[in-house]
């Protein structure tokens, strides 16, 4: 290689860096193992990395500051110009990434994936080759690994079978595969450079980034090669993902879409417990400049609860099977005190602080750690949870420890019903008595009635029937507003809120109800925002301030509400549009941007995914009715 072409490649490579700067959310995929995931630009940048788990420090993290966050990317060598992205793509039904690039000699093409997890597991292998498909192409690796939330790079070394990543917790290795050339490693201030090497067509550079050396880690017989481990783990993961996916019971329009965003949901289950997450990712705001930005990778009670039952509805079982599983045997642990989230491990302490070294997407600060919304009360979850747990046992009887918990959650709505609560939205001010937490305490006691009948239950059953009753008449007396006749937020105030919308879908009142097709009405009278889509509530203080988005899962629910309504042409309508904000790739964030219709929120948003397969399964069914 021409020396020239080596010296030169710092300064090309610095001029990329300084220009990027941060890219639209739906230019990034998903790919995961089941322990952790990753976020790829389109332009082969690696931004997003947290070890040991989903919730671990970020490795890379370019996501959340393009300047202090770590990354790991590819450079064109013989060209002052970053590579040209050419799109991104599945391969198939699978999680396996493949990313084209323009090089100014040639197109490369970067194939990404983290083999799935066994149960047992608890060490990622990231998989990365980049092959020249047209020309020859001469490359350089650019690798910055950070610690301690950006606040310290880590050093690297440069060793015979790889580069060392040195951590405060742990040593990484990354193994380097390629055709005819020396590794080097070239040392900056910002990144260290790997190359340059020079591919001809068809020609390929493989790395393995993982927590062992090779010859320590035993997956098919110790194989030391970065190209022998990926050509194998590539053929085992695309033969997972293939049957996975094939399991997946939807044959209606756009299977596509909904295989993908089962598949999503997938990716967010922590393998070793069954857990599910909410997203992948922490402080991608929720506004561009605004503070309402939180960390969801945790599991949400409500949303695990949605997303076992979507993949339940789904033909996939043994997901949801895992998820009830695992908060049972958590909740075995300590005395019963459901939460509104936990950790992948089930941890109930996750105390909430602001990272200071890190700007934030866009300039968005804070970048936080943690959710104070572990210590507030939320009464809905025990519905949510119900509701999963009563679908997931229709065909047959729960076993008896999964009983007791069971009855013990009816037990503790009959209990605390009257009591306010923050709510599904997680307001910071004061509690109020919120409708929709008053309807899933009711869908609580009415799957909980629903099992003890079907199984011949030794249960306070008259007591249930009698709260259910009360919850019943209660919400239908105060939890409507007069001058409308739709339901209001809470009992304290008239403003509406999306997630009334809910309360047909639950079974509470029929979707036909005149309340329920008023409530539809103001809904889309006061809380729709450009581009059609909901907002969650407008008109009462959250004691969090600023604005957001509009938000994707309430939009899905209109979608159910319209089709249920007989209002088939309008829910088509607005369902084609929810899925034109979907990434190139099929991925959803929390929200949307009402100017730019850009996404917004943590990303890929379980919610959203969740709320996506729920309208297309209820369009196919009136579809057919």
């Amino acid at each position: 290689m021409d020396s020239s072409v080596t010296g030169r490649d710092a300064a090309l490579a610095a001029a990329h860096l300084g220009a990027r700067g941060y890219l639209p959310l739906q230019r990034y995929s998903l790919i995961g193992d089941g322990l952790t995931a990753a976020l790829i630009a389109d332009d082969g940048s690696i931004d997003w990395l947290c070890l040991p788990a989903f919730d671990g420090e970020p490795l890379f993290a370019r996501l959340l500051d393009a300047q202090m966050g770590g990354f790991f990317d590819l450079a064109d060598v013989t060209s002052a110009e970053p590579p040209a992205p050419l799109g991104q793509r599945y391969v198939g039904e699978t999680s396996i990434l493949q990313t084209e690039l323009a090089f100014s000699t040639g197109r490369v093409l970067v194939s990404d994936f983290l083999p799935i997890a066994t149960a047992g597991e608890a060490h990622s292998l990231l998989l990365r080759q980049a092959q020249a498909i047209e020309g020859s192409v001469t490359l350089a690796l650019r690798l910055k690994a950070a610690q301690q939330y950006g606040r310290t790079a880590a050093p690297l070394t440069l060793q015979s079978d790889g580069v060392a990543i040195t951590l405060d917790r742990e040593p990484l290795l990354l193994a380097v595969a390629a055709p005819e050339e020396p590794l080097s490693l070239q040392s900056g201030s910002a990144y260290s450079t790997l190359g340059p090497f020079e591919l001809r067509e068809s020609q390929s550079l493989t790395c393995a980034l993982w927590r062992l050396a090779p010859g320590q880690r035993d997956r098919e017989g110790d194989l030391a090669s970065p190209a022998a481990i990926y050509a194998t783990e590539y053929e085992r993961t695309r033969q997972f993902w293939q049957g996975w996916s094939a399991g997946v019971q939807y044959a209606g329009p756009d299977r596509e879409q909904i295989v993908r965003s089962a598949i999503t949901l997938k990716l967010l289950s922590y393998i070793p417990t069954g857990a599910l997450l909410a997203a992948p990712t922490t402080s991608l705001p929720e506004r561009i400049g605004g503070s309402r930005n939180w960390d969801y990778r945790y599991t949400w009670l409500r949303d695990g609860a949605f997303a076992a039952q979507t993949l339940l509805a789904l033909g996939r079982r043994q997901e949801a099977v895992a998820f009830v599983d695992w908060l049972e045997r958590r909740e075995r642990r300590d005395p019963f005190e459901l939460r509104p989230l936990y950790s992948i491990r089930g941890e109930r302490d996750l105390p909430e602080f602001t990272v200071e070294t890190l700007e934030g997407y866009r300039q968005s600060r804070p970048v936080r750690v943690g959710n104070a919304a572990v210590g507030q009360t939320q009464l809905d979850i025990y519905g949510e949870w119900l509701d999963c747990v009563e679908r997931l046992y229709r065909e047959e009887a729960p076993a008896t420890w999964l009983r007791d918990l069971i009855a013990a959650s009816v037990q503790t709505v009959t209990e605390r019903w009257r009591e306010p609560d923050q709510g599904i939205w997680e307001i910071r001010s004061a509690p109020q008595h919120f409708v929709y937490s008053k309807v899933m305490c009711w869908v609580a006691l009415d799957r909980g009635i629903a099992l003890a009948q079907r199984l011949g239950w030794a249960v306070a059953l008259s007591e249930w029937e009698a709260t259910a009753a009360a919850i019943r008449d209660e919400v239908l007396a105060q939890g409507v507003d007069a001058t409308t006749g739709a339901f209001r937020a809470s009992y304290e105030t008239a403003a509406p809120d999306a997630a009334n919308l809910m309360i047909p879908l639950v079974g509470f009142l029929p979707p036909t109800d005149p309340r329920c097709v008023t409530t539809t009405k103001v809904v889309m009278e006061t809380l729709r925002g450009a581009h059609g889509l909901l907002y969650r509530y407008r008109y009462f203080d959250d004691g969090v301030g600023g604005e957001e988005g509009v938000f994707l899962l309430c939009s899905c629910w209109l979608v159910e509400n319209l089709a249920l309504q007989g209002r088939t042409e309008e829910a088509r309508q607005l369902y084609a549009q929810l899925l034109r904000y979907a990434s190139p790739t099929g991925l959803l964030s929390e929200m949307v941007d009402t100017t730019t219709g850009e996404l917004l929120g943590n990303y890929p948003q379980a919610f959203s995914h969740i709320g996506l397969i729920r309208a297309a399964l209820t369009l196919r069914e009136t579809a057919s009715s």
